[in-house]
């Protein structure tokens, strides 16, 4: 607000036009915009304080922070390019688990499908012979039958006779051929029972090195978060410093000591006076007391 505009305003008071509330909020936008303001201008003069004896404390505290925020800030950058690095080498892990295995799981596969067709074999084997066996039963029981009826030498007990020893023949010879094939089927279950060995140990090794790297991630992530916090709380006690000295350097700006720091800045203290001389004028039309924004000056 202007000088013009508040004789204006003061104006219409006498006309019964206040507009306290207007004023009043006008007023406390403006002592916002002030406050950081005077954030910013601590900011940019902080560095060329050092001379100014009223400002010692708020100056080498500044140094002493700014330090301390550059390491928190170097740290906070070390672990984020861990994080990637160890988010980067876990998804290569994740690669490394089906690649590592890859051909071992092919052959387990086929494996496992030579197994179903010996072990399928073998139910055709056995049901052969048992139907073999069955037969071979019924020709037996139908020979001590004609024997003992007294037929010791007939055509059908030759031909029974010729029948038993044909069926034992094929019986042998289906028996041979299942001893083959369990001997094949264990072959390829003590095979498949390896190979599961193999695939866990691979499996195994990479879990190792992706449980460290849950670590790391995990390491990285606890860094970040507290680092995070101590430089927030650092940040917010150099917000007060730079306030504190933006503010000194504008209600001191025509003083020897802190004239050249104010010159270098002079856009923006011209700005922060006309800011803090309309607050005032806006609190004087709101009817509050303008005391406490009086400054040297």
């Amino acid at each position: 607000m202007t000088q013009t505009r508040y004789l204006f305003w003061r104006l219409a008071h006498t006309f019964g036009i206040a507009m306290r509330q207007r004023h009043a909020t006008n007023a406390a936008a403006e002592m916002h915009l002030l406050r950081e303001a005077e954030e910013v201008l601590g900011r940019l003069a902080w560095e060329d304080a050092e001379q100014i004896e009223e400002l010692s404390v708020e100056y080498w505290s500044l140094r002493k922070l700014s330090k301390q925020y550059g390491e928190l800030s170097g740290r906070i950058d070390s672990a984020s390019v861990n994080l990637e690095n160890s988010h980067h080498h876990r998804t290569e892990l994740m690669g490394a688990v089906a690649n590592s295995t890859k051909d071992l799981v092919a052959e387990r596969s086929k494996l496992v499908e030579t197994n179903e067709r010996l072990n399928s074999r073998r139910e055709t084997i056995l049901a052969e012979a048992r139907s073999v066996k069955r037969r071979h039963s019924g020709i037996k029981a139908k020979l001590e039958v004609l024997v003992g009826e007294g037929s010791l030498s007939t055509p059908e007990v030759d031909a029974s006779k010729k029948d038993l020893i044909s069926l034992k023949r094929q019986f042998k010879t289906l028996r041979d051929q299942r001893d083959d094939v369990a001997a094949k089927i264990s072959a390829t279950e003590i095979t498949l029972k390896e190979l599961e060995t193999q695939i866990e140990s691979r499996r195994s090794e990479i879990r190792d090195e992706a449980l460290g790297n849950y670590q790391n991630i995990g390491k990285a992530n606890r860094d970040i978060s507290s680092n995070r916090a101590e430089l927030g709380a650092l940040e917010n006690e150099m917000i007060t410093l730079y306030s504190e000295i933006g503010r000194y350097i504008l209600a001191h700006r025509h003083d020897p000591a802190a004239a050249p720091v104010a010159a270098k800045h002079r856009s923006l203290t011209s700005q922060m006076t006309a800011l803090r001389v309309s607050i005032n004028l806006n609190n004087r039309l709101s009817g509050r007391t303008t005391a406490a924004l009086v400054t040297k000056g």
